[in-house]
């Protein structure tokens, strides 16, 4: 696949969807340069749409962007970014990709990668099994020398409802029953509110390691992801979850009463790819679709 010269990103600093543009854009280019904005209001409000006098109130953390020296290619995701992206196509010409359905027309943008659960369809749109992300056999290879984390289950924790928090102690013995010949780590998210640490840390005092921010020193995720060899991941977390399925490990979905209609339909999805605490599946296919996708636009690209 022959790789594009020069891409942008602009990003309003969501790590999640973020990491979505980063991982496409190193998968296209050798040259990326990501630009860090956010709006004022109302322009803010009104995103995706375009409102008078939008560049203006662009705010830029950093730099801003050459519209004298135009990429091949502007990558956006989310609904903010939307806008920027359609405002800077206008300015330059360059073709823009837009990840994840931005809430409007469409045919405004040249690509559009959509995950199946969102249920868009069209010449411009390829649909992805979950969130795209950088998680490569290569990546975790560097992780895997150090066996600190091997023979774990590995219990992953997004932002639940506050419901799973008080069901903790079931939680654990069901662990304890299913999966006692493993060392069981606790490993929480960004999103993991600081209101649960105490309750999480109490009822898993006999964990092997709890890490839920970095008080508890250098973040173990991609580490665990490397060595682990159960993973248990709350099912709000649709980037943790496609993450975890990246591997070709057991992943259990938990909390899944609990979640929006659009998370079902992604946990649906990839039904065949989870296991339950009964029936542990030992031969796992990895969930890859980074490169498909990337074949996908460099079709389109063409």
């Amino acid at each position: 696949m022959k790789k594009l010269k020069h891409i942008w990103i602009f990003s309003d600093g969501i790590k999640g969807h973020e990491v979505q543009s980063l991982a496409l854009a190193n998968g296209l280019s050798n040259e990326i340069l990501l630009y860090h904005c956010s709006l004022r209001q109302p322009w803010l409000s009104f995103a995706p749409r375009i409102l008078p006098r939008f560049g203006q109130n662009i705010v830029w953390k950093n730099n801003k962007p050459d519209i004298h020296n135009s990429p091949d290619l502007i990558i956006t995701c989310g609904r903010r970014m939307a806008a920027i992206g359609k405002f800077y196509k206008r300015k330059t010409g360059s073709q823009h990709l837009q990840i994840l359905n931005p809430g409007d027309n469409k045919e405004k943008y040249d690509i559009l990668v959509c995950p199946e659960h969102d249920n868009i369809s069209g010449d411009n749109v390829i649909t992805t099994r979950g969130s795209l992300h950088g998680i490569t056999d290569e990546k975790l290879a560097k992780y895997r020398d150090n066996q600190d984390h091997a023979n774990s289950v590995v219990l992953l924790l997004g932002n639940p409802e506050k419901r799973f928090f008080t069901q903790l102690n079931g939680l654990k013995k069901q662990v304890k029953k299913s999966l006692s010949k493993h060392d069981l780590i606790i490993c929480g998210s960004r999103r993991t509110p600081k209101r649960y640490f105490k309750i999480i840390k109490n009822t898993f005092n006999d964990a092997k390691l709890v890490w839920l921010s970095q008080e508890d020193g250098e973040n173990p995720y991609l580490s665990l992801l490397a060595q682990g060899n159960v993973f248990l991941v709350t099912a709000d977390s649709i980037n943790m979850v496609s993450e975890v399925c990246a591997t070709d490990k057991p992943v259990i979905a938990l909390a899944q009463n609990a979640i929006s209609p659009k998370h079902k339909r992604f946990i649906q999805s990839i039904n065949e790819r989870l296991s339950q605490f009964e029936s542990l599946k030992e031969q796992n296919t990895s969930l890859k679709e980074l490169n498909r996708l990337l074949e996908k636009v460099a079709e389109k690209l063409d």
